[in-house]
C-alpha cells in the first residue's frame, strides 16, 4: 500500500495494471491500492484520461492556478519592469497574480478580503521559475538613469581607447581619483544577534549628528593605491589629527570639510611626487566632472607641465565607470562603520571625535586597499583592459526610455519596441500567436498579455510642455587638451571683463570705539547732518554751492574718519575745520601732522562773496 505523501513510488508498468484490472471490473479501487501499490486518485484519474503531463511528463499534486505558459508570461513582464528599474515587490507579484486570475475566472484559492495571492504561492511560484530571485535594489537617481546611456558612454571608450594606443599606456600608468564623505557616527549599524520577538534592538552610536571628513582616494589598474588625502572641517589644523593616519597620506582641513579647488592642487601635487609622470611618459588620471577637478585652471595647468592626462568621465556615469565608485568605497564604508563599533565597545561611554576619525580610517583604509579589489574595479568598468563591449543593449534600455522626447498622440517609439523584444527574447521563446490552454478555457497569448500590462502597465516617458529645458549632462572629455584650457580661459576672461572692478561701499556698516552701525542709521546721520548745513548757508544761491557737499557722520559713535573730499573712511591723522565744523584728511588738505589749519575752501568762498 503507498504510503500518503510519497508520490510516485511505483513503477508505470505497475499502473497500466491497476488501469487495466479496474477498467475490466476485474478489481475495485480499493483492491488496485492494495495489490499494485498505486494510490486510487491516480488509477481513477488515468482511467477517465483526465491525468496532467508537463513537458511529457507526469504531474504531481494539484494543478497550479497558473499554467506554465502563464507563468512564463508573468515571469517575461516582472523582467520586463525590473529592466526599467520598476521591479516588483513581494506584495505586487501576489496582487498581480490575484488579479489575473479573478480577470479569466480562474480556480483559485487566493484570499477574496486581502484580494491578493498568498505567501505560500509565491515561494512555490518562486521555486518553479528559478530564473527569477529576491534582490535588493540599488538607488539610483533619475539623472543617472538617464545620463547613462549608449551615446555618452561609447564616446567616451573612443576617448580612452585613443589615448591609451596613443601614449602607449599600461596598467600602471592608468589612475582614478574620487573623494568620499566619512562622519564621526556610523550610518547605518550592522546586523546583531538578538533575541526573538524582541519589539526594540538597539546599536550604540558615537552621537546624532555627526562631522564629514572627506578622503580623496587614488589607485591604478594594477593595484597601486596613492597615499590617501584627508580633508576636516576645522578653521584651524591641530598636529593630533595627523596621529594614525596612513603612511605617507596628507591631512588639510577646510571650511566645509570638502574639498575645493586649492586642495585638489595641493592633492595633484602629491600625485605627482608619488608617480614621477613626465611628458614624456604621461600618465591618466580618470576622474568626475566635479567644478574642483573640470574649472581649475591651475590644477590643469600643472596637470599640462607635468605629463598628467586628465580625462573627466561623463556626467551621472561614474556609479558603472569609476573603478573606485564600482568596487573601493562601499567596502571601505563597511570596514569604517566596523572599526567605528569596535572602538565604542572598547572604549565605552565615550563619543568619537576628529581626533579618532584618522586612526580608525587607516584600519578600515588598510583592509579595504587591496591589489584584488583596485583590479576589480577596473575590469567591471571596462577601463582596464580596455572592453567597452562589456555593456550590452540591454543595459541602456531605462536611458532610452527616460530620453525619449515623446509628441501627441505617439506611440511607442522604435527602440523602445526593439527593447521589449529584446526582453521577451530572453525569458519567452513561445510563438506569437499561439494559445494558452488552462483546464477547459483557451486564451489568446497576445490577449493575455495585453490584460497584463492593462493590470500593471510598463511606465512610458510623457511629454511635459512646461517644464523648462534642462542642461545636458557633462561628456566624456580630456581635460588637458590644449582646446578645452583655451575655452576655460577665454570663459575667465569674459567672467572678470563683465563684473568690471569691485564697486566701493560707501555706506557699509562701521564698528567706530566698540560701536557697531548699520548703514541705515549712517546714512540717516548723513542725511540730517547735510540738511544742517544748508540751513545753515541761508541763501537759494548758497544752496546750490553746497548741495554736492558730501556729508560726515561725526555723531555715530562720537567719532568719524569720513572725510567730504576723497569720500573715504580713513583711519589717518585729521584736521577739523572751526566754521563749519566738518573734518577733514591732512592729507587730503596737503598738511603735515601739527599745521595749523583754520578754515576749509568751502568757508574761504564763502566769506569772499
Amino acid at each position: 500500500m503507498a504510503k500518503r505523501g510519497k508520490y510516485g513510488k511505483w513503477s508505470e508498468e505497475d499502473l497500466q495494471h491497476a488501469i487495466r484490472a479496474y477498467s475490466n471490473n476485474i478489481y475495485g479501487l480499493n483492491q488496485c491500492q492494495r495489490v499494485y501499490g498505486v494510490p486510487k486518485a491516480t488509477i481513477k484519474r488515468h482511467s477517465d484520461n483526465k491525468n496532467i503531463f508537463v513537458n511529457g511528463q507526469k504531474k504531481f499534486g494539484t494543478p497550479t492556478t497558473f499554467n506554465i505558459d502563464m507563468e512564463k508570461e508573468l515571469v517575461s513582464h516582472i523582467l520586463a519592469l525590473d529592466s526599467l528599474f520598476f521591479g516588483y515587490t513581494i506584495t505586487d507579484i501576489r496582487k498581480l497574480a490575484y488579479d489575473i486570475a479573478e480577470k479569466y475566472s480562474l480556480n483559485h484559492k487566493f484570499n477574496k478580503e486581502k484580494k491578493m495571492a498568498g505567501k505560500k504561492w509565491f515561494y512555490l511560484f518562486m521555486k518553479r521559475n528559478p530564473n527569477i530571485v529576491l534582490r535588493q535594489p540599488e538607488a539610483t537617481s533619475m539623472a543617472r538613469a538617464k545620463g547613462f546611456n549608449k551615446e555618452n558612454v561609447m564616446s567616451f571608450f573612443d576617448l580612452l581607447e585613443k589615448i591609451v594606443d596613443q601614449n602607449k599606456l599600461t596598467a600602471n600608468r592608468v589612475f582614478n581619483v574620487d573623494e568620499s564623505g566619512f562622519t564621526t557616527v556610523q550610518k547605518k549599524p550592522q546586523k546583531v544577534i538578538s533575541q526573538k520577538g524582541k519589539r526594540y534592538v538597539g546599536s550604540i552610536t558615537s552621537g546624532e549628528r555627526g562631522i564629514n571628513t572627506t578622503i580623496v582616494c587614488c589607485t591604478n589598474a594594477a593595484g597601486f593605491y596613492i597615499p590617501p588625502m584627508i580633508i576636516f572641517k576645522r578653521k584651524r589644523k591641530a598636529p593630533e589629527l595627523e596621529i594614525g593616519a596612513p603612511s605617507g597620506s596628507i591631512v588639510e582641513i577646510s571650511d566645509t570639510g570638502y574639498i575645493n579647488s586649492e586642495l585638489f592642487v595641493s592633492w595633484l601635487k602629491h600625485f605627482h611626487s608619488c608617480v614621477k609622470s613626465t611628458i614624456d611618459e604621461p600618465v591618466l588620471l580618470l576622474l568626475d566632472g566635479h567644478t574642483t577637478h573640470s574649472k581649475n585652471l591651475e590644477a590643469l595647468l600643472f596637470a599640462k607641465e607635468h605629463g598628467i592626462i586628465l580625462l573627466q568621465l561623463p556626467g551621472h556615469t561614474t556609479h558603472r565607470l569609476q573603478p573606485l565608485d564600482v568596487a573601493f568605497f562601499k567596502p571601505l564604508g563597511l570596514y569604517y562603520i566596523q572599526t567605528q563599533e569596535k572602538w565604542l565597545r572598547q572604549n565605552y561611554g565615550k563619543t568619537i571625535s576628529q581626533y579618532q576619525v584618522t586612526g580608525l580610517l587607516n584600519e578600515a583604509y588598510g583592509r579595504a586597499a587591496t591589489i584584488g579589489t583596485a583590479e576589480n574595479g577596473f575590469r567591471g568598468s571596462g577601463i582596464w583592459p580596455v572592453n567597452r563591449h562589456l555593456f550590452e543593449d540591454h543595459h541602456f534600455i531605462v536611458s532610452n526610455n527616460l530620453n525619449r522626447s515623446p509628441t501627441p498622440n505617439e506611440n511607442v517609439s522604435e527602440d523602445m519596441e526593439n527593447d521589449q523584444v529584446y526582453l521577451n527574447s530572453k525569458t519567452n521563446d513561445m510563438e506569437e500567436n499561439k494559445n494558452i490552454t488552462v483546464t477547459d478555457k483557451t486564451i489568446n497569448r497576445s490577449t493575455f498579455l495585453k490584460v497584463i500590462e492593462e493590470i500593471s502597465p510598463i511606465p512610458k516617458t510623457q511629454r511635459d510642455t512646461n517644464a523648462k529645458p534642462k542642461k545636458s549632462a557633462q561628456k566624456a572629455i580630456v581635460l588637458t587638451s590644449s582646446p578645452y584650457k583655451n575655452l576655460l580661459e577665454s570663459s575667465r576672461a569674459q567672467q572678470t571683463i563683465k563684473k568690471g572692478p569691485p564697486k566701493k561701499k560707501l555706506f557699509s556698516a562701521a564698528k567706530i570705539d566698540g560701536v557697531k552701525t548699520k548703514n541705515k542709521k549712517i546714512e540717516k546721520s548723513k542725511e540730517l547732518e547735510k540738511k544742517k548745513i544748508l540751513n545753515e548757508q541761508g541763501s537759494h544761491h548758497k544752496k546750490k554751492k553746497l548741495k554736492n557737499i558730501p556729508s560726515t557722520s561725526k555723531n555715530v559713535g562720537n567719532v568719524s574718519w569720513y572725510c567730504p573730499l576723497c569720500q573715504e573712511e580713513k583711519i589717518i591723522d585729521m584736521v577739523m575745520c572751526k566754521k563749519c565744523s566738518i573734518w577733514f584728511h591732512e592729507e587730503c588738505l596737503g598738511l603735515n601732522r601739527g599745521d595749523t589749519f583754520e578754515e576749509c575752501h568751502w568757508c574761504t568762498e564763502k566769506s569772499d562773496q
